[in-house]
Parts: C-alpha cells; sequence; structure tokens
C-alpha cells in the first residue's frame, strides 16, 4: 500500500465518519481498538487490518445502508454515492429546503455545479496544476504567507488541496465564467477558508490574482486578503503522485515561504493593501461584537 493510497484512505475514512455523525472515539469502540489507533487510520500513517476495515464498514453501514469494505477504494463516485453524498453534486437543486434534504449533502442552487462541470470541460486544463499561494498573513501584520495549492480534476470539478505544515483545507473550486469560486474545510478547528479570483492566462494560467477569505488563527476573526497563486508545476494524473508532491511541497514554514517570495509578486500583493501603512494590511478585518449597543 503507497503513502498515497494510505492517505487517500484517512481522507475517506474522515469523510464518512462526518457523514454519517460518529466520531472517532465512537469508532473505536466499535471496531474495539484505542482511539488513537483510529487517529492514525483518520491522519493516513497506516491503513487498517483487513478484520479491522470489515467492522469499519460495518458500523458506517449502520447509517448507509449497503456500505462495504470496498467503497473506500472504488472510485470517487463509487465512494460518495455509498455515503449517499453524489446525487446533490450530480442532479439540479431540488425544490427542497435544506431541512428536507436527505444527508450531509447541500445542493448547490441554479444548477451551477453542472454549469461548472462543462466549463471545467472546456478550459479546466487551463487550471489544473501545482500552485504557490501568497497573501498577507492574517496572524502577522505585515508577512506575507506561502502556502502549496493543489488544483485537480475530480468528480468533474476541480478538487482543491491547499495548506503548509502542520495543517490543511480541502475542497471544491467551481469554475464559472472563467472565474474559480473555492470553498475549503480544515479539520482542525471545524473551519471554512475561501477564494475568489480573477480569470487566469490562456493557454494556461501561470498568475492567478483574487481574495482569500477566512477566520485567523487563536480567535478565528474574519479577515481577507488579496491573493497571488503562482504556477510551480504541472499535475501528473496519478493521484498518489499528486499527492505526494503536493505533501513534499506543503510541508514547510508558510512564513519562511512568504520571505522567499520573488519581488513581482511582493510588488503585486502590496498595490492590493487597502492602505499604505504596514501595520494593516488585510484588505477586510471583522471584530467581534458583544451585543452591546454601539457608542
Amino acid at each position: 500500500m503507497s503513502p498515497g493510497t494510505t492517505g487517500r484512505f484517512g481522507e475517506r475514512l474522515n469523510l464518512a465518519l462526518k457523514t454519517v455523525n460518529l466520531s472517532p472515539a465512537a469508532l473505536g469502540a466499535a471496531v474495539g481498538v484505542d482511539k488513537s489507533v483510529v487517529s492514525r487510520w483518520l491522519a493516513g500513517k497506516v491503513r487498517p487490518s483487513g478484520h479491522n476495515l470489515t467492522r469499519i464498514a460495518i458500523e458506517i453501514a449502520r447509517h448507509r445502508p449497503g456500505f462495504t469494505t470496498l467503497a473506500f477504494d472504488g472510485p470517487d463516485e463509487a465512494f460518495l454515492q455509498a455515503l449517499s453524498l453524489a446525487a446533490p453534486l450530480v442532479a439540479p437543486a431540488p425544490a427542497t429546503t435544506p431541512a428536507d434534504t436527505p444527508g450531509s449533502a447541500l445542493p448547490v442552487p441554479y444548477d451551477l455545479v453542472n454549469t461548472s462541470r462543462h466549463e471545467v470541460l472546456r478550459r479546466g486544463d487551463e487550471y489544473f496544476g501545482h500552485y504557490d499561494a501568497y497573501y498577507w498573513s492574517f496572524t502577522q501584520p505585515g508577512r506575507l504567507a506561502r502556502l502549496a495549492v493543489m488544483l485537480r480534476p475530480a468528480l468533474g470539478l476541480i478538487e482543491v488541496r491547499y495548506g503548509a505544515r502542520g495543517f490543511e483545507f480541502r475542497g471544491w473550486a467551481l469554475l464559472l465564467q472563467n472565474r474559480l469560486y473555492v470553498q475549503l474545510a480544515e479539520l482542525r478547528h471545524d473551519a471554512m477558508l475561501y477564494m475568489v479570483t480573477n480569470p487566469g492566462q490562456q493557454p494556461q494560467a501561470r498568475l492567478i490574482t483574487g481574495i482569500i477569505l477566512g477566520p485567523s488563527d487563536g480567535n478565528l476573526m474574519p479577515t481577507a486578503s488579496g491573493l497571488v497563486l503562482a504556477r510551480t508545476g504541472e499535475i501528473s494524473g496519478r493521484p498518489g503522485a499528486d499527492d505526494r508532491d503536493f505533501e513534499a511541497r506543503a510541508d514547510g514554514d508558510p512564513f519562511a515561504g512568504g520571505a522567499g517570495a520573488p519581488d513581482d509578486i511582493r510588488a503585486l500583493l502590496g498595490r492590493m493593501q487597502p492602505g499604505t501603512g504596514a501595520g494593516a494590511p488585510w484588505i477586510f478585518r471583522v471584530a467581534y461584537a458583544d451585543g452591546g449597543a454601539a457608542p
């Protein structure tokens, strides 16, 4: 079992547990292993034995009848279908409220997912690849951060991995009107991150500008900054190899990477600052309100 495949299992097990609302501790108790073992499975450090894998599938099947061990190694669409997550991605949004929608997947209104699929089919190759993401740090004013990004095709859309040493966000990008609308999730703080970009160059996007919006570390205060995605390489089309390439590039200090930003990218981000002072380079930051009357 290759490291990339083992990591892929951890990603799928994470999604399965969240979908059926099963905690790692509860899974460990059901399978008969310590929670620390489940944590290693989820982190992609080791794959469970055949016996434990069967017990895991049985527990998930209590919530998703028909789920089997085969789902963990099958195609993405088959795995999502086994978790009852695939239908909202391929079908138009039903005429129901989110509360009436089964499962944990939420439909995107106006059939924008399929609209994006058509756009990805037409010009997705312009965007697939490895990138460096540069933006003004949410936590250390005046400093640039550099994180690794991978954009690759999956389920007819664009799958996104984004991170640096110690953390990672994963999610999807909708390509609409030649612009990327990215939504990412992170496991540590149950946090979300968003990006909206301008069009990339043709025939291949090399430098993409936009905005990144998310919670700052610690206090999770909503913060936004200008963003530059600089292409660093191509994907191979082999998921395991591409995952390893991304993980190697993401294994670095984001501030050390930001300090080494090329001069042209630093200058471009400098022009995105709302003010001239280096002490507040974010585009926008919103502080907590305690509910009292405004002064």
